[in-house]
């Protein structure tokens, strides 16, 4: 399969490089027109707006080329290094919970950014590319713990519902695009060091230029790295090294190579290293039934806020990456872009923690309401805790081609610009192995639990598993522009093929597969759609509607014995507004979606109530409808703003709102930042995060059935949920000559509350009061 893969890629690859060659030896020899009337190619890449520092005016992940966000029919929100750089993010989540329509995942953020997974529009959604290249491992729809190292972006884009065009793989919600730094052809270079109480202790260094014995500005280079090692706000620490290698080549203005290799070696210790396990376990009960909200912190005898709470005290876990990435982008014959890419990414990870892990606070429930009415009495026992140590290893190879093409085109005032495309991701995870043991139980009132692992030999083998994946992408969406590009219509269409074959192998030895191991190939395919409309009345002002939509493959099991492929399809209606103000320095964009993910596999109601035999499981849908507001870019001069308000509701078939999925969000940040006179480069910031109520389970099994219904077929209910809550934020920086200082300080008013419930295991506390000083020096 590999092979075969290999073969069928590099084929067109080498082919297409030559053609692009003759067209860039076209270009070379061919005087370019310098009328008006000369039509400008599309750019695989986007440039920065400097009409104000957070207002960015462009953006290429609609269909991987790059276009103004007010002639966008979807929103998306730009996140520029500007604001990185401002507020210290260690991860993109600092700077996206800003941005409307986005909350935080599970795990994301607590250790200073173990995941970038985000909440979009109300979907859990781990879809991560970098540079349109997708780190989403397939078919988990998931991708790796370790956060993209802020020093390296440019920018983060985030796209708002159904992209099949630049993640085909991923969730109906939204997706996260990182654009990388490149080479630049002018030397410069800058030196970091951060220091501060918690996610600090950080060194960094940033250097780029030309190289000279080439000449002329043909070939560039850039190297970044960082190497941080720090405690976190939870009991533990996590060390964290990155490096990335850059080079370019220009054959022209318009043709050029790039080469990116991108390395991670993470190490997480203590509760740091168990994003959805490290909080405080939930038994109250008074406070976590009947649907009431947690107080803030935690009531459960021997549980402290931000304590180890049963953690064995060895826990780590480890996380290694490299992804090469070589690209070449370019024009053939003055009259077509085209970009033809491919992508290596290697990753391994090592989870190796203790935690109670096992159900200690099962629920009672109202057979007749759902409700949950009680705990079971006597279970839970904080001098006599049960821990179970867990141990996984997990391999993961990624090859992807990528190859697209675009063109303009005017004729009889019309305006047109095709984007079509083909890419192939594959995917390999060789034996991946888990098992576990049953430790010494846990006293809470004794002190940190810190007990040797037992020697993996002594394990109880879990699992071990074998998939290969092979996903295959052909897209075409035009772009048609009338009456001088005052009405643009969107129409795209994606179709994605999916190979999937799954290996499962037998305990004790893991070399013997299993009766029945090699599971039947799962293939198919899927059609996705594009279609939008555009009013511009004035070129500040533009009125649109989009329809969109993608897929994902997994398998549906309609009995024991019977495997179905079967796609999991996002639809997204958006109705929306988007303005610009003060010379294209300031945006006013709002919005209304409806957003529904079909072909979820969910249990079947009637399987309780039903005279005759029904299936237990069916497809059902989930839905997701709101409004968004948001405001981004230059009050004045002086004076940027970003802010954002959200009001959604996330439901499942039930008419249930899911875990951690809040239904309204609000957040502002206010920068001022001194332009001239004696205080020319001070600025100084203020931010407030505000995320609503939401469920702290989703909602869980009856005992007396084991499903989320109960023997009557009444849909439980989720029995707790975690407060509303809001943080702020402030920071300040003062530049002069090659010197900056800057200041970032986290929950300024040191509040406690629960955030990112997982379940009743874990609730994670927010960070208390964290600063962070960071110096740097330009050279």
């Amino acid at each position: 399969m590999k092979k075969h893969l290999l073969r069928s890629g590099i084929a067109p690859l080498l082919s297409l490089f030559a053609l692009s060659l003759t067209g860039y030896s076209q270009s070379a020899s061919t005087t370019v027109p310098t009328t008006e009337e000369a039509v400008k190619l599309p750019e695989f890449t986007v440039s920065t707006s400097a009409g104000d520092p957070y207002h960015v005016e462009d953006a290429l992940s609609l269909a991987r080329v790059a276009g103004a966000l007010i002639d966008t029919p979807v929103s998306i929100n730009v996140i520029p290094k500007e604001l990185i750089q401002d507020l210290g993010a260690n991860a993109a989540y600092e700077a996206a919970r800003y941005m409307p329509g986005i909350s935080n995942g599970r795990g994301a953020g607590t250790n200073g950014g173990i995941q970038e997974r985000f909440n979009f529009r109300g979907f859990e959604s781990e879809t991560r590319t970098v540079d349109n290249f997708s780190m989403t491992l397939i078919p988990a729809i998931n991708t790796t713990i370790d956060t993209f190292e802020p020093l390296f972006v440019e920018r983060v884009e985030l796209v708002m519902g159904p992209d099949a065009v630049l993640n085909p793989t991923g969730t109906p919600g939204g997706s996260i695009n990182i654009v990388s730094k490149s080479p630049l052809y002018i030397q410069q270079g800058s030196a970091q060091l951060e220091a501060g109480n918690y996610s600090a202790q950080k060194v960094a260094v940033d250097v780029t230029g030309p190289i000279p014995m080439f000449g002329n500005n043909k070939l560039a280079y850039r190297f970044m790295a960082t190497d941080q090692d720090t405690r976190t706000y939870i009991p533990g620490h996590y060390k964290k090294a990155d490096v990335a290698v850059e080079f370019e080549y220009k054959f022209s203005e318009a043709n050029k190579i790039t080469f990116k290799y991108f390395g991670v070696d993470f190490q997480a210790f203590g509760n740091a290293s168990a994003p959805n396990d490290n909080g405080w376990l939930i038994y109250d009960p008074v406070n976590s039934i009947m649907g009431r909200t947690l107080p803030s912190q935690p009531t459960t005898p021997g549980i402290t806020y931000n304590g180890t709470n049963g953690m064995d005290t060895a826990s780590s876990t480890q996380e290694r990456t490299n992804t090469a990435q070589l690209v070449y982008t370019g024009s053939i014959f003055d009259l077509i872009s085209m970009r033809l890419g491919g992508q290596f990414y290697e990753h391994h990870n090592v989870g190796n923690s203790a935690d109670p892990s096992t159900t200690t606070n099962a629920e009672v429930f109202n057979e007749a309401t759902g409700q949950v009415i009680g705990l079971k009495a006597n279970v839970f026992n904080p001098m006599a805790v049960p821990i179970t140590w867990a141990w996984g290893s997990t391999f993961n190879d990624m090859y992807q081609v990528e190859n697209d093409y675009a063109a303009n085109f005017h004729f009889a005032g019309i305006s047109l610009q095709p984007v079509t495309g083909w890419s192939v991701q594959h995917d390999y995870q060789p034996v991946n192995h888990s098992s576990s043991f049953v430790m010494p139980p846990a006293n809470l009132f004794a002190g940190d639990y810190s007990v040797p692992r037992p020697p993996l030999s002594t394990f109880t083998p879990k699992t071990s598993t074998k998939v290969e994946d092979t996903q295959t992408q052909l897209y075409g969406i035009t772009k048609w522009g009338f009456f001088q590009d005052h009405f643009f219509a969107d129409v795209g269409a994606v179709r994605e093929w999916a190979y999937v074959q799954t290996y499962n192998f037998t305990p004790p030895n893991f070399t013997t597969p299993a009766p029945g191991a090699a599971s039947l190939p799962l293939r198919a395919y899927k059609d996705s759609t594009f279609l939008s409309g555009l009013i511009k009345p004035t070129d500040y002002i533009s009125l649109y509607y989009t329809f969109s939509s993608n897929a994902s493959v997994s398998a549906f099991n309609p009995t024991p014995t019977t495997t179905v492929p079967l796609w999991s399809q996002g639809r997204s209606n958006e109705f929306g507004i988007k303005t610009e103000w003060f010379d294209h320095r300031l945006s006013i964009n709002a919005d209304h979606f409806q957003m529904a993910q079909n072909n979820v596999i969910s249990q079947n109601p009637a399987a309780f109530s039903s005279p005759v035999p029904v299936p237990g499981t069916v497809l059902t849908s989930n839905t997701s409808v709101g409004y968004e507001l948001s405001v981004e870019g230059g009050l004045t001069k002086s004076l940027s703003v970003i802010a954002s308000a959200t009001s959604m509701k996330y439901r499942d078939f039930e008419g249930r709102p899911a875990r951690n999925i809040p239904d309204g969000l609000a957040s502002l940040l206010v920068n001022y930042h001194v332009n001239s006179g004696a205080l020319k480069g001070f600025s100084i910031f203020a931010a407030e995060s505000f995320s609503g109520k939401s469920p702290g389970e989703n909602p869980e099994n009856d005992a007396t059935t084991g499903t989320a219904f109960t023997s009557t077929g009444a849909p439980t209910q989720p029995g707790y949920y975690i407060a509303a809550w809001h943080v702020t934020n402030a920071g300040g920086a003062y530049s002069w000559s090659r010197y900056r200082v800057s200041l970032n300080v986290d929950n300024v008013l040191n509040q406690k509350f629960g955030w990112e419930p997982a379940s009743r295991l874990t609730v994670a506390p927010y960070p208390g009061i964290t600063f962070r000083l960071t110096t740097t020096i330009s050279f």
